[in-house]
């Protein structure tokens, strides 16, 4: 008769020593990144290249849920070998904050997560929230360097086809590097303009869909490797109509309300593209449709 009772205050003491258990790793990961995480936002709120940031963390969450059931189905195996990977993210953490080395904090936060999740939980459930740890590497910033140069690199290829491409269709303009001169005023094409930020946040998405599509490594590498050139190709379509739309109508409308309006038409055509991209790469039932 009192056994019952017994093991349910068992199971309900062991619940709060877990959820004791969590919210004590949360706090010293809150202390221990708190410098990390203000730097994060920061730059989120005032660099457009990562302003897709804070939906990265949540999108790993959906992935984590979206795979709940199936984790609650594996065995929990407790890994010492955790430990390690948990003190090497700490140790890569105190070097990126003595250094300065925002990247080797910000990548010290996944080796901790992975190295807690194998401590506690063990290798069976680490291998399933491989790709949502992996993913959290998408709202990390690059060192500035690689993103100037990237971002020039890019502004060159874009506005040289853009160009080509306006000449052809009779836009007259004459071109000094990245300043462009039309009868009624100037147009630069400024860092922001080199699509960048799309083509990071187009890749993040590409890969997303990745993790989901069908049919083997290959389409979803694919799928992957696919949101590069469309990202490219929208931008240079978008700098394109701009130049046209500078000549037709002027400068001043162009990099008004046309000039923002053209940055989410692309955005939702290089979006459309590469579903289908993932629709042409989904294998068919022998039936027709999709597998």
């Amino acid at each position: 008769m009192s056994a019952a009772p017994t093991a349910a205050a068992g199971r309900r003491g062991s619940g709060a020593w877990s959820l004791a258990q969590a919210a004590v790793i949360v706090g010293l990961l809150a202390v221990a990144y708190a410098r990390t995480f203000q730097s994060l936002a920061y730059t989120w709120s005032t660099n457009d290249n990562y302003s897709h940031g804070p939906l990265v963390p949540l999108a790993a969450l959906a992935l984590v849920w979206l795979r709940w059931d199936r984790l609650r189905a594996l065995p929990v195996l407790p890994d010492a070998r955790g430990l390690w990977l948990v003190a090497l993210g700490c140790l890569m953490q105190a070097v990126g904050v003595r250094a300065d080395l925002f990247a080797a904090q910000e990548w010290s936060l996944i080796v901790v997560l992975g190295g807690l999740v194998l401590g506690f939980f063990g290798m069976p459930v680490l291998r399933m929230l491989a790709f949502p740890l992996g993913y959290l590497g998408f709202m990390f910033t690059f060192p500035p360097v690689v993103m100037n140069s990237l971002s020039f690199a890019l502004r060159e290829v874009a506005v040289n086809a853009a160009e080509a491409g306006a000449r052809l269709l009779g836009a007259h303009f004459q071109r000094d590097g990245m300043q462009i001169f039309f009868p009624g005023g100037e147009l630069r094409v400024e860092a922001p303009c080199s699509g960048l930020r799309s083509l990071i946040a187009l890749v993040a998405t590409g890969t997303l869909f990745a993790y989901f599509q069908r049919g083997g490594m290959v389409r979803r590498i694919l799928v992957m490797l696919a949101a590069v050139p469309i990202a490219l190709a929208g931008n240079v379509a978008r700098l394109l109509l701009l130049l046209v739309a500078a000549d037709r109508r002027g400068v001043v409308w162009a990099t008004g309300r046309f000039h923002d309006a053209t940055g989410y038409v692309m955005y939702a055509v290089a979006l459309g593209l590469l579903l289908g991209v993932r629709a042409v790469l989904t294998p068919r039932a022998p039936g027709g449709g999709a597998r």
